[in-house]
């Protein structure tokens, strides 16, 4: 069977250089193995991120992160340095299951940069000292099963990172969706530091005039901007993460298409409908996944460190396949903040500015009843996808 096409895209370079198209022959060479040598030390992306940021950066959603793009990375040190190539467009990969694993990845929500290959089976995200702490606590806890894998600290590149395990690599061109858990995704502190500087700014306003052109307020408006504190909480309000304790972040389908334009998904009949999508109706991938969240939910409930640490930031991941492969992840802790000794959360109660409450289990709870919605509403259906196995 012949390879099914591949669009034209540009390729550019992230350190500077000329930009050229990626043309065919670039993809026949990927077919024998040589796409490694042409785009080594390519980018990778991640379905998500903790890396620090400038105070500045600090926001509560994604508009300033790198959304959707598919990425290609081998995963074997080539030892010489080049640029970093970004491959800048959706594509149907020609290539073998093997290949696959080693040279897709795609990013949903997370800030450019922040991974890097390791060998086969792993993957290096920029280091936090925050996340390694976390990592190191959950050693010897009950929510172990459901981090990813953690092999320590590398350095590369003269810089450090940590070594973890890729989670899409069992999987046969996945489907992954990325769903932000709490009813908030700002620490307090960060909301105490930004009213410190309570500037209007103007690109704030236009963040939100681009989501929602009635959100300013009359004088927002008149002073095209909007303050830090105001902008924060204001986003949490327009999704989900108000009404339900979660929102989705963003999509990658197993035939490529990317969508992160959930800002304003806040309804549970529009989650449900969105989740029914991504699972092609199939009810068996619905009940592995309440199956997984309700293992989840009974750890958190012993779970020690879950008990003494503000959970922000953190994301479920969701990856399936067409061959029924179904899993959830907790991924995300560089803004997961340990409590003083003899402090703890309950996770379930309102968050009132001072208490420190996520929702964390509030919006896990809401996530389950969702998804068995889905499942009285599914078709048992197969998953998609299978057929590209013709072209393996």
């Amino acid at each position: 069977m012949d390879a099914p096409q591949v669009p034209q895209v540009t390729i550019t370079p992230e350190g500077g250089g000329s930009p050229r198209e990626m043309r065919q022959e670039d993809w026949d060479d990927a077919a024998e193995g040589n796409l490694r040598r042409k785009l080594s030390n390519s980018s990778m992306s991640s379905t998500g991120s903790s890396a620090v940021e400038s105070e500045d950066d600090l926001l509560s959603d994604n508009e300033s992160k790198s959304e959707g793009i598919i990425t290609l990375e081998h995963l074997v040190d080539s030892g010489e340095s080049k640029p970093w190539w970004k491959l800048k467009a959706i594509v149907h990969w020609p290539f073998s299951v093997t290949q696959r694993r080693k040279l897709s990845w795609v990013q949903l929500a997370g800030h450019k940069g922040n991974f890097k290959a390791a060998d086969e089976g792993n993957i290096l995200k920029r280091f936090s000292e925050n996340e390694m702490q976390c990592f190191e606590k959950l050693r010897n806890d009950a929510l172990l099963p459901f981090v990813p894998g953690y092999h320590g600290t590398v350095e590369k590149d003269g810089e450090s990172f940590l070594h973890m395990t890729d989670l899409l690599v069992n999987f046969d061109l996945p489907n992954v969706m990325d769903c932000k858990m709490g009813v908030r995704t700002y620490l307090e502190e960060e909301l105490v530091r930004a009213r410190e500087r309570p500037k209007p700014r103007e690109d704030l306003y236009k963040k939100m005039v681009e989501v929602d052109s009635d959100g300013p307020t009359a004088q927002e408006h008149s002073q095209r901007g909007v303050t830090k504190p105001r902008y924060m909480q204001w986003r949490e309000s327009m999704s989900s993460t108000n009404t339900l304790g979660f929102r989705i972040e963003g999509i990658k389908k197993c035939d490529g298409t990317c969508r992160t334009d959930f800002k304003r998904t806040r309804l549970r009949q529009d989650v449900i409908q969105v989740f029914k999508d991504f699972v092609g109706g199939n009810v068996n991938i619905i009940k592995s996944y309440v199956s997984r969240l309700t293992e989840i939910q009974q750890a958190m409930k012993t779970s020690q460190f879950f008990r003494q640490h503000e959970i922000i930031g953190s994301s479920l991941l969701f990856i399936h396949d067409h061959t029924g492969n179904a899993q959830v992840w907790i991924i995300d802790f560089g803004k997961t903040t340990a409590l003083p000794p003899g402090h703890t959360l309950k996770h379930d109660i309102p968050w009132k500015e001072g208490n420190r409450e996520d929702g964390y289990l509030w919006g896990l709870e809401n996530l389950i009843r969702t998804l068995e919605s889905v499942g009285d509403q599914g078709t048992g259906g197969e998953s998609f996808c299978s057929v590209t196995r013709a072209n393996s």
